[in-house]
């Protein structure tokens, strides 16, 4: 748990910057989007141009999120501006050797966009690494960076300054990197590409679906949720649909649901891929962020916190998009994380078992930043008698779903947090705790924040700073009654423990 806190540290800010991209995308959908334009239409050209000029720059935002991730994690670490221009170097060392090495017959979403990062030669093309590559390249940056800082007075690498050093190193580095991922990417690649075929082969097994919502999820984490979803999206891989009087051919399943909605073709299953968004979206999301919400305990800390999720809860509802808080698990709770998606693969086949599908006909610009599954999308389809009986079952699972994921991440903050693997170390900490501050008897009170625990003193005076180095906590702030230990999840299992010693 300290391991996975000092990553959370080091990505917390590239965390609420993608809060704040999705917070830009949100409030370009909603002005643009047709279906909410139904109840009232925007005609002001400066609202409509703040609209797109946000769209754009909360899509490019989080396009670009890994190098975000990457830059802020290097320079965290090294608590140094050095490795960032390390960091930028090695990226595109590692890009262009992947660009140079690997091979070019995959399909266009194993690639980067190259009008974004103008590094393309040709007909060449960089892989699509998402996270992955990021991360790989920002623990180089680290491992060249101490490197650097411990090299020989007698090395060859003398001649130049320790940053230049660093640079060298991390350019060797990368470029080996590079050279890996050429070589294993498309290993990888070719099972995802299996499990696309295994998935298409039937699209009315549950279990296929299932599988599908649960990689498109995982790989949307990653930075890679194209690799999934134009398939299934655009292409045969979704379904087709062919109209004899024209002899047009409609593939994918974005594609079909908006050709049946337009035309009433007869059409079973349109939208299945876009189905479980809705739930995930105005159901799901919402129960983990009031989950969370209760597992602060800290009266100061919940009165400004309520209003943070409040508007998250409605942004989710209104212009859903999972990817923040997804990140949020997978930083801080990975346990939590996988509960999550096994949910969302049981909804997905529940859903196609019996018979439940609801696309949506939005203008599709950018795959990996797009926000199917929203409330704008859900109540325009009320009018469409098809589908009420879709849009029933969709607020009924979705209810189930709500009060699962609430009562799951309810009992995880509460029970499960505190010593998962039970290996009798958590009873451990929170005696180190108690006896870092000044014993039991200097503690007024005890309450949890959002993944921090607050300890209110009688007397500040009795902090041992030795005994706090040795609880391994990276992150201790003092306030104005007291300390803040920024430990994670197990804050208010560690704060309900020691307000049970208060009490005795």
């Amino acid at each position: 748990m300290k391991r996975l806190m000092d990553i959370y540290e080091s990505c917390k800010t590239p965390i609420r910057v993608a809060y704040f991209a999705f917070v830009l995308i949100a409030f370009g959908f909603l002005i643009q989007n047709p279906n909410v334009n139904i109840f009232y239409t925007f005609r002001s050209n400066i609202i409509l141009f703040i609209a797109e000029l946000a769209l754009r720059i909360g899509e490019f935002t989080l396009m670009n999120l890994p190098i975000i991730f990457m830059l802020n994690f290097v320079c965290k670490k090294a608590n140094n501006a050095s490795p960032v221009v390390m960091s930028l170097i090695g990226y595109f060392t590692f890009l262009v050797t992947t660009m140079l090495l690997s091979p070019q017959n995959l399909s266009s979403q194993a690639y980067m966009n190259s009008s974004i990062f103008n590094i393309a030669s040709g007909s060449r093309s960089p892989l699509e690494t998402g996270m992955i590559g990021s991360f790989l390249v920002a623990y180089a940056t680290r491992a060249a960076f101490i490197f650097s800082r411990h090299r020989s007075n007698y090395s060859l690498t003398n001649l130049f300054s320790r940053d230049m050093a660093g640079i060298v190193y991390n350019f060797i580095f990368c470029f080996l990197l590079g050279v890996l991922v050429s070589y294993s990417y498309p290993i990888l690649y070719g099972y995802i590409q299996k499990s696309i075929a295994f998935i298409g082969a039937d699209l009315s097994d549950p279990m296929r679906i299932g599988l599908y919502s649960i990689l498109d999820r995982v790989l949307s984490i990653l930075g890679l949720g194209n690799i999934i979803r134009y398939p299934f999206w655009f292409t045969a891989a979704g379904g087709s649909l062919s109209n004899t009087m024209t002899g047009q051919s409609i593939l994918g399943d974005v594609n079909i649901f908006s050709y049946v909605k337009e035309t009433n073709a007869a059409y079973v299953g349109a939208g299945r891929f876009i189905t479980p968004y809705y739930v995930i979206n105005m159901f799901m999301i919402p129960g983990i962020y009031l989950g969370t919400l209760c597992s602060v305990s800290d009266k100061k800390d919940r009165s400004y916190l309520w209003i943070m999720f409040v508007v998250a809860i409605l942004l989710s509802i209104a212009a859903g998009n999972p990817l923040p808080i997804e990140l949020l698990m997978l930083l801080t709770s990975p346990f939590l994380l996988a509960v999550y998606l096994l949910l969302i693969g049981l909804v997905s086949g529940f859903m196609v078992s019996h018979g439940v599908y609801l696309g949506f006909s939005g203008n599709v610009s950018n795959i990996l930043t797009a926000m199917p599954g929203s409330f704008a999308d859900y109540i325009i389809n009320i009018r469409n008698a098809s589908l009420t009986y879709s849009l029933r079952y969709i607020a009924l699972i979705g209810a189930v779903a709500f009060l699962l994921c609430f009562a799951i991440t309810w009992l995880y903050y509460r029970f499960f947090a505190f010593d998962f693997v039970k290996t009798g170390k958590g009873d451990e900490f929170v005696r180190l705790l108690i006896d870092s501050v000044g014993g039991i008897d200097n503690i007024i009170d005890a309450g949890a924040g959002l993944f921090k625990l607050n300890i209110y003193l009688k007397e500040p005076e009795r902090i041992s700073i030795e005994k706090i180095q040795d609880t391994g906590v990276h992150r201790v702030s003092e306030t104005r009654d007291g300390l803040s230990f920024e430990i994670g999840t197990p804050s208010y299992a560690i704060a309900h423990r020691i307000k049970k010693q208060l009490k005795k």
